[in-house]
């Protein structure tokens, strides 16, 4: 018997952390987290731990597969590799010479190191259209970040920042983009102080110094009002400002529409609070902001991100030790230059769908879910008939679930990649079987280090995104623009560092050094040199140039609670339902509420129930759980849920929240769908639908 360790990078959920695999003759038999790793120090959360859990699933898909019967009914036939490609590129060249490029669509879920494969491809084909979470994870943040500073910032833990603005995110639980929450917990041990910002009480936010229940859907009031106060206080930092900022003056008139007392009404906060609470980060000698997705998921997303951007900026705290951290890539062909933009034509770019609406969701070359489908119902502003989409079940993760379900429906083509058998699946004309992340060969590139992932394991029959996307790239006649392998692509994206890949995996590991204070060497990556406080780019595409706060529709009597959402952490998005490690504690999806809501409804934990958006629509049901965690008004649904295994695809999305979601209240720069911040109302089930 050979006992080895191997090293590697996880990919269960977003966050990047080490881990060593154990394998007994070539077999992998455990999997622990690697405490030599820097970034991630040892942890190792549930989902990773169900990572042998993946690879050997009895569910796997392992052949591709061809429907047989109507669209939806699950009905298929096996196919071989070379049959199942050889149609999708058949088709895909029909629907090309007849109705042009753009009416071809790829869609991705969130990134597993490979999205900058789709978008290669997107770009070959010359499609501007490619669909996936953007609009409601991490764009937002990124774009905002961009029209601010020129650049994309990360909180500095290494550096003991005094204080932590935790701001939508719950980093311990849900880790991101190689910023992995032990490094939170380590700098709270080292003294940094937590003001945490989120409708419930989190483990984390339970810990904090300060506990913000913000109601949700109404932080960039909040933002715009802890600007005034950090303005109208003297707390800004003055040197900083002066020297390295446009619009000063201009940003102090906007925001005196932001009263203390207005905001505190908005948001449901006590003035004093709020006033604490800044006053603590203002002050702070290095302090740093965590704004997580849970901002970018209503109609204020972009403009939210914004004005914590611009907070951070006032109080001096940019690319500043314990600060928000501006990243530099190291200089490998990553997720900058890899997609290779130029290969899109601009008159192609041009005819991004929903690109003349949400048009800073578009500069970063995405479109908008909502806007796909309405232009596959509707057919404008041209035919779209082909989607082929990579690790996503857009039937549950997608919002405005019924146009999602029509808008399939319409299509000529659609061809998923998956692992599972999803309710998405079950509406494919062609269903390609993918390998999980330890059966690849990965670039895992972060803000704070690049790492091999390596092959550790094989599933027989199944492939990876990129060797599908190679292999259809050839049928295509796109093979000039790609590799004839995939480690020859991996050789050319580490062309930059001078190594090859097989060089890399004996390195394993490379550390992004930090460095601060690099405007001092040339300035911002913005056209002024300055941070943009107030952006004349945005004036001239139609929008304000300062972040405003969209207040939500009157209150409807029917629908007193607002929603919020959260992924259990045992799960990512609406994956690993049916995997026993991640699924075993959690059966159905929970709504949490307040005692004394439940008191109101007459509500027993455990109990199940309906949420509804609309009187007399069809209802999400949850499970009751009692908790002081949310207030009296907010309710707390479990997001990305659905049950594998159910005969339909109804009852497989019966506990989809996004059922209860439209397109009607989505922010006008990014197309970002209210998905938080939903007005509903809670209906107990009739004694024989128990």
């Amino acid at each position: 018997m050979t006992v080895t360790r191997l090293k590697t990078i996880c990919r269960m959920c977003h966050g990047g952390c080490g881990a060593v695999v154990e394998l007994v003759d070539g077999v992998p038999t455990d999997i622990h987290g690697d405490p030599d790793n820097p970034t991630s120090e040892g942890y190792f959360c549930i989902k990773g731990k169900a990572s042998l859990d993946l690879l050997r699933s009895p569910d796997r898909l392992t052949t591709p597969l061809s429907r047989t019967g109507p669209r939806g009914s699950g009905t298929f036939e096996p196919v071989s590799w070379e049959a199942a490609l050889d149609r999708i590129a058949g088709e895909l060249d029909t629907t090309i010479a007849r109705h042009g490029p753009e009416s071809v669509a790829l869609g991705q879920g969130t990134d597993r190191n490979y999205q900058e494969w789709v978008f290669r491809l997107a770009n070959a084909i010359g499609t501007p259209n490619v669909v996936g979470p953007a609009h409601v994870c991490f764009y937002p943040r990124v774009m905002a970040s961009i029209m601010t500073y020129g650049a994309f910032t990360f909180c500095d833990y290494d550096g003991d920042p005094e204080v932590v603005l935790l701001w939508g995110s719950n980093k311990p639980s849900t880790h991101s983009d190689g910023v992995i929450g032990v490094k939170l917990l380590r700098a709270m041990e080292r003294g940094s102080r937590v003001i945490a910002v989120d409708p419930r009480r989190t483990q984390t936010a339970a810990r904090s110094a300060l506990h913000l229940p913000v109601q949700p859907g109404t932080d960039c009031a909040l933002a715009l009002g802890m600007i005034r106060i950090v303005i109208d206080e003297g707390w800004y930092d003055h040197d900083f400002v002066a020297a390295h900022t446009s619009g000063f003056a201009e940003l102090t008139q906007h925001v005196q529409a932001y009263d203390i007392e207005r905001v505190a009404r908005i948001t449901g906060l006590a003035p004093g609070l709020i006033h604490e609470a800044t006053r603590a980060y203002a002050l702070a000698s290095r302090a740093c902001i965590e704004a997580g997705t849970g901002l970018s998921q209503n109609e204020n997303a972009f403009d939210t991100h914004r004005a914590i951007a611009l907070l951070a900026a006032i109080c001096g705290n940019i690319d500043a030790p314990g600060g928000d951290v501006i990243w530099e890539p190291m200089p490998i062909e990553g997720r900058r230059a890899f997609p290779r933009p130029d290969l899109l034509p601009e008159e192609q770019a041009k005819k991004r769908i929903g690109g003349d609406k949400h048009k800073i969701l578009s500069m970063s070359g995405w479109v908008a879910p909502g806007d796909l489908h309405e232009a596959i119902v509707t057919g404008v502003p041209y035919p779209v008939t082909s989607l082929l989409v990579f690790g996503s079940n857009i039937l549950a993760s997608h919002e405005n679930t019924e146009l999602v379900r029509e808008a399939l429906g319409k299509l000529d083509l659609l061809v998923v990649c998956d692992l599972f058998m999803t309710p998405t699946a079950r509406y494919a004309d062609v269903i390609l079987p993918t390998s999980s992340w330890l059966e690849r060969d990965q670039i895992v590139e972060f803000n704070s280090y690049i790492a091999a992932r390596q092959k550790i394991a094989t599933v027989d029959g199944c492939r990876s995104d990129e060797e599908i996307i190679l292999e259809l790239a050839a049928r295509l006649g796109l093979e000039r623009h790609f590799f004839p392998s995939l480690e020859a692509a991996l050789d050319a994206k580490l062309a930059g560092i001078e190594l090859t890949w097989e060089q890399f995996t004996k390195i394993g590991y490379i550390r992004n050094e930090k460095r601060y204070r690099k405007y001092r060497d040339g300035g911002f990556r913005t056209r002024s040199g300055r941070v943009n406080l107030m952006n004349n780019g945005l004036r001239a595409m139609g929008y304000e140039p300062f972040p405003v706060f969209r207040c939500p529709p009157e209150a409807d009597p029917a629908l007193p609670y607002v929603m919020t959402s959260a992924h259990p952490r045992q799960f990512y998005n609406t994956e690993f339902h049916q995997l026993p490690t991640t699924a075993r504690s959690q059966t159905t999806a929970r709504v949490t509420v307040h005692p004394d809501t439940a008191q109101r409804e007459g509500l027993t934990d455990g109990e199940e129930v309906d949420l509804f958006s609309r009187a007399g629509a069809r209802g999400v049901r949850m499970t009751v759980k009692i908790s002081d965690s949310v207030a009296p008004n907010v309710v707390m649904a479990d997001a990305g849920w659905w049950y594998p295994g159910e005969p339909s695809t109804d009852e497989s999305l019966r506990s989809s929240v996004n059922l209860l979601t439209t397109n009607d209240r989505s922010d006008v720069h990014m197309g970002s769908a209210t998905m938080r911040g939903v007005a509903v109302g809670i209906r107990r089930l009739e004694p024989d639908r128990g």
